[in-house]
């Protein structure tokens, strides 16, 4: 509660609370419903909805580095022993597809 002196009178104020509905539940930042993306238990502005894009973004290159170097290491044992033909087999098995 803020309070303010007027003609030597203390006056008290209390601020509007926002409605919930326009509150991102990540940051706390308040606007309007256009800048939020509501969810039914949640709402995140834009700002948190771009940093959440970048670290899952930056988590799938993570995991995708570090299938491709297992893969990598797989192909490289399983070549010393083996044909193109299996190698290939070993990939599809792996759930490689080529996208057209």
């Amino acid at each position: 509660m803020n309070s303010f002196t007027h003609h030597n009178q203390i006056m008290n104020f209390t601020l509007p609370e926002p409605d919930p509905r326009n509150v991102c539940n990540f940051c706390g930042g308040s606007g309007s419903k256009d800048n939020l993306i509501q969810g039914k238990a949640a709402n995140i502005c834009f700002e948190c909805s771009d940093l959440a894009k970048e670290i899952a973004d930056e988590k799938r290159k993570e995991i995708a580095e570090k299938e491709i170097k297992e893969i990598i290491r797989l192909i490289e044992g399983y070549a010393v022993k083996n044909d193109s033909a299996d190698i290939a087999s070993l990939l599809y098995q792996a759930g490689y597809r080529k996208v057209e």
